[in-house]
C-alpha cells in the first residue's frame, strides 16, 4: 500500500516565523543577520531585547521587594527602541546604531540582573555608568563636581539622562525616598486583588482632624478618597473599604471598549468550477499555479488541517483570479508573495498580511474567510513599492489616481438636495447670529445708556431686523439712527465689518438652490465608530488600508455571486457589533460598505483593476486552469486509490466542533429579528467535525 501524502512546508523558506525566532529567549546582535531592514526597524525594540520580567514569579522565587523595583526602575529607564541621529542616514548607519542599542540593553540588564542587595544596587552606577566610560566625574574647587556624559554616552542610542538618574543615588537614604518610599506608593509586589485601584485613596479616621456636616463621620473607620474628593465614609474595615473602591473604578471603567474578533465560520461552503478534479493538492501546485515565493505550516496544524486548507485555498485563490480576470501568477504578484497556514499568528488573532515578509498568514481559527481581504493588503503594499510610497499605497493614494478616487468613493458621496438646503439654513443661521452680536455690541451698549426707552428700542428692532434680512443701505439707517439718539455714529472699524455682513446677508437672500456638495459615507461614520467602540483604534478602523480591504472583501463576494466561496471571502459581512447609546437602546453597528454606497465603490474598484490590467501591472487572464492542465493525474492502482484520501463535501478543519451562527445571525437573533437565510443547497460544504 502506498504512503500517504504528508503535507510540509515548501517552496523558498520565508523566515521570521515566531516558531523559529527569539520570541522567547530575547533578542542578540547575532539575530539581525536574519532580518531585513524593514524587520530591523520593527524588531529592535526594548520588549523584545528585555524581555518583562515577571515580577511576581521573582518576588515568590525570593528576591527582595526593594531590589526588584530597582530593577523595575531601571529596566522602565530604557528608551523604548534606538535613539537615532541625524548623521544615521543610510541603512548601514541605522544598523550600527541597532547593533549597538541591543549591545546595551544586554549589558545594562546583565548588570541589574546581578544585583541581590541595596549596596550592590547603588554600585551599579560606579561600574557600568563611570567605569563603562558613558560618563565622567568633573570636579571643580574644594569639593565641588559634577558628572557628565563622555563623547561614548552621549552617542550610545541607551545612554540617557533618565537612565543614569535612575542608576544614581547619593547614598542609602536616597535609595530609600526614590526606589522604597515609591515601591509602597506604586503597590509594587502587592497582589492585584489587595491593590487600590490607581487613582483613589483609603484613608483611616481616627476622629480628631475630621469634620462633617451632620456630625455622622465615625471616628476609627476608613473613608476613600479621588483627588481632593471624599467618595465614601464610615467603613468598618480596611477590607470592605477596599472592596468598595475597586467595584466603584470597575463600573467607572464599564465603558471600556470591547474586544472584537470575526466570529469563526460554522462551515466553508463554496459553489464554482471544479479546479481540483476531486484530487487533493500539495505544496507544490501552489507554486506552480500561482509561483508563490514559498509556503509553510504550523506546527499544530495536523495532516488533515494542512490537507483541508491547501484544498480550499487553492480553490479560493482560483475563484479570486476568475472574478479579477487575472493570470493565476499575479496572485503571487509576480511571485513576490508567501502563503502561510496558521504558522504566523497567535490565539485568537485572526489572519493577517505581514508587508515584512510578503506573506499571508491564515490563522487556523479565523483564516477562513479573510483571504480576499488579506490578498488586498498585500496587493496594496505591492503597489505601494511600484509607485514609490512608503508604505501601503492607499496611505498615500495621491500617487495613483485611481485610488485617489477610491478613497474619496469609500469616505464621501454626494449630498440630497434635501441635506444640501438644510446645510445652507445653518449657514444662513450661523452668519445672522454672528451679524446680530456685531450689530448689538456696535450699538445697544450707548443706546441703553443714552436714552433706554421703548419707542426707540422697537426702532432698533426693526432697523436690525432689516439688516439682518440683508436690505441695502440698513448698516447706513442703523447708523444715522444711532447719532440721532446718542450723538455718535457706529466707528468706522465696526460699520465696515457690518457692511460685509449686509452684502452676506443681501447674497443669501437671491441665492440659487444651493449647490450639491458632499457628505460622509455611512460606511466611514460606522468605521470611525467603530473605532470608539472597539478596540484596536487609533485609526485602525477607519484608516484607507483597512477600509479599503474591508470593501474589497465585499466586491469579490459580489462579484462571486450567485456563486459562494466562502474560504474566500465568507468575512466581508462580518465587520459589525451590538452598541449601546446613550438612551439606552441598543443598535448593529456594520463597518463595511451596504447599499447604493456598496455600489458606488464596486464600480471603482472595477475601474481600478481596469487600469492595472492597462498598465500591465496585472495580466488579463479568463480561465484560470484546471489543476489536471498543470499536474496531470497517473492513474495509480486500485490500492494507491484506495489509500489516497480525496476531497469530498465532508472536508473538514479539526477547529470546527459544532454549528456557530454568523455574527449577523446572533446580531438579529439578540433584536429579534430574522436570521440570515441558509446557503443555495448546491453549496459544497466543509462541514464542522462532530
Amino acid at each position: 500500500m502506498a504512503k500517504e501524502i504528508v503535507h510540509e512546508d515548501f517552496g523558498e523558506k520565508i523566515g521570521g516565523a515566531k516558531k523559529d525566532l527569539w520570541a522567547a529567549r530575547g533578542l542578540y546582535v547575532d539575530d539581525l543577520l536574519g532580518m531585513n531592514e524593514r524587520e530591523a526597524e520593527k524588531y529592535v525594540k526594548k520588549d523584545n531585547v528585555w524581555k518583562k520580567p515577571d515580577y511576581n514569579a521573582l518576588l515568590q522565587s525570593g528576591v527582595p521587594v526593594d531590589i526588584l523595583y530597582f530593577r523595575k526602575v531601571v529596566r522602565d529607564s530604557l528608551n523604548a527602541s534606538p535613539r537615532y541621529l541625524r548623521s544615521d542616514d543610510t541603512p548601514e548607519k541605522r544598523l550600527a546604531r541597532q547593533k549597538e542599542y541591543i549591545a546595551t540593553v544586554r549589558q545594562v540588564q546583565e548588570a541589574v540582573e546581578k544585583v541581590q542587595t541595596v549596596q550592590e544596587a547603588m554600585d551599579v552606577f560606579e561600574v557600568l555608568i563611570i567605569d563603562g566610560g558613558y560618563c565622567e566625574r568633573v570636579s571643580h574647587g574644594i569639593g565641588g563636581g559634577y558628572i557628565r556624559a563622555t563623547p561614548k554616552g552621549r552617542d550610545n542610542p541607551v545612554i540617557t539622562d533618565k537612565l543614569v538618574n535612575a542608576l544614581y543615588f547619593r547614598g542609602e537614604q536616597d535609595f530609600e525616598r526614590k526606589i522604597v518610599r515609591e515601591a509602597v506608593k506604586k503597590q509594587f509586589g502587592v497582589p492585584a486583588g489587595q491593590k487600590v485601584p490607581r487613582g483613589y485613596d483609603i484613608r483611616f479616621n481616627d476622629g480628631q482632624r475630621t469634620y462633617s456636616k451632620n456630625n455622622d463621620w465615625l471616628p476609627d473607620t476608613y473613608y476613600v478618597t479621588k483627588g481632593y474628593t471624599i467618595l465614601k465614609t464610615n467603613f468598618p474595615t480596611r477590607e470592605e473599604a477596599l472592596k468598595w473602591t475597586q467595584d466603584f473604578a470597575r463600573q467607572r471603567g464599564a465603558g471600556g471598549k470591547q474586544r472584537f474578533v470575526p466570529q469563526q465560520l460554522s462551515n466553508v461552503r463554496r459553489t464554482g468550477p471544479d479546479y481540483r478534479g476531486n484530487r487533493d493538492v500539495i505544496g507544490q501546485d501552489y507554486l506552480d499555479a500561482f509561483a508563490f515565493r514559498g509556503g509553510e505550516f504550523g506546527n499544530w496544524m495536523t495532516q488533515n488541517d494542512r490537507r483541508a486548507s491547501l484544498n480550499m485555498g487553492f480553490d479560493a485563490l482560483k475563484d479570486l483570479a476568475a472574478v479579477l480576470r487575472i493570470s493565476e501568477k499575479d496572485i503571487s504578484y509576480q511571485g513576490t508573495l508567501s502563503i502561510a497556514f496558521g504558522a504566523r499568528g497567535s490565539g485568537n488573532a485572526a489572519a493577517h498580511y505581514e508587508p515584512l515578509r510578503k506573506v499571508i498568514n491564515l490563522t487556523k481559527m479565523h483564516g477562513a474567510g479573510s483571504l480576499a481581504h488579506e490578498w488586498w493588503h498585500g496587493l496594496d503594499d505591492y503597489l505601494g513599492v511600484k509607485m514609490g510610497a512608503k508604505g501601503f499605497l492607499s496611505e498615500q493614494p495621491h500617487l495613483y489616481e485611481p485610488f485617489k478616487k477610491l478613497i474619496e468613493t469609500m469616505k464621501y458621496k454626494p449630498e440630497t438636495p434635501e441635506q444640501a438646503a438644510a446645510r445652507a439654513e445653518a449657514q444662513v443661521e450661523r452668519t445672522r447670529k454672528n451679524a446680530a452680536n456685531w450689530l448689538d455690541s456696535a450699538v445697544l451698549p450707548s443706546l441703553k445708556r443714552m436714552a433706554n426707552d421703548e419707542a426707540h428700542m422697537e426702532t432698533y428692532s426693526v432697523l436690525r431686523e432689516e439688516f439682518l434680512s440683508g436690505v441695502p443701505g440698513s448698516v447706513e439707517q442703523l447708523s444715522a439712527f444711532k447719532k440721532s439718539v446718542t450723538g455718535r455714529v457706529i466707528p468706522k472699524s465696526e460699520r465696515e465689518r457690518l457692511e460685509i455682513f449686509e452684502r452676506m446677508l443681501s447674497g443669501m437672500q437671491t441665492q440659487d438652490p444651493p449647490q450639491i456638495g458632499r457628505v460622509e459615507t455611512d460606511y466611514y461614520k460606522n468605521s470611525k465608530r467603530m473605532g470608539q467602540e472597539c478596540e484596536k483604534d487609533g485609526g485602525y478602523w477607519e484608516s484607507n488600508t483597512e477600509m479599503t480591504a474591508r470593501a474589497f472583501a465585499c466586491y469579490i463576494k459580489d462579484k462571486l455571486a450567485p456563486e459562494i466561496s466562502d474560504y474566500l471571502a465568507g468575512h466581508a459581512d462580518s465587520a459589525v457589533t451590538i452598541v449601546t447609546g446613550k438612551d439606552g437602546k441598543t443598535e448593529i453597528l456594520k463597518a463595511f460598505p451596504e447599499g447604493e454606497e456598496r455600489k458606488a465603490i464596486h464600480a471603482v474598484f472595477d475601474e481600478v483593476f481596469a487600469d492595472l490590467k492597462r498598465q500591465h501591472f496585472l495580466t488579463h487572464s479568463d480561465h484560470p486552469q484546471t489543476l489536471e492542465a498543470v499536474r496531470p493525474a497517473a492513474v495509480p492502482p486500485p490500492s494507491r486509490l484506495d489509500s489516497m484520501p480525496a476531497i469530498t463535501d465532508a472536508e473538514q478543519l479539526s477547529l470546527f466542533s459544532g454549528e456557530k451562527p454568523s455574527v449577523l445571525g446572533q446580531l438579529s437573533a439578540a433584536k429579534g429579528q430574522n436570521k440570515i437565510p441558509t446557503a443555495p443547497k448546491q453549496a459544497k460544504t466543509h462541514e464542522p467535525e462532530l
